[in-house]
């Protein structure tokens, strides 16, 4: 999926962003409860990337990706997609 995206396609893309949060281990949460865009943190020792639930999904797979920058993504199976988006 090169080039520009729909909202459709990046909402689908979002989708798999969200499998491999998963794969890392850190739970995926929208919320309007913040007022900023969101970030990775721990909750009761898990880790959970809080997202504002108003973001378009082309923001959140942004911010997961700003978030997750210094993550080691080796010995994660990713959709070649998804590891090239995070850099890897």
């Amino acid at each position: 999926m090169k080039g520009r995206r729909t909202r459709k396609e990046w909402e689908a893309f979002l989708d798999q962003v969200k499998e491999a949060l998963g794969k890392m281990g850190i739970e995926y949460r929208e919320t309007s409860r913040i007022r900023k865009a969101g970030g990775l943190c721990v909750v009761r020792g898990r880790k959970v990337m809080i997202v504002n639930r108003f973001l378009d999904a082309q923001d959140k797979a942004d911010l997961v990706r700003k978030e997750l920058s210094d993550v080691d993504l080796d010995g994660l199976f990713l959709r070649p997609e998804v590891r090239d988006f995070f850099g890897g």
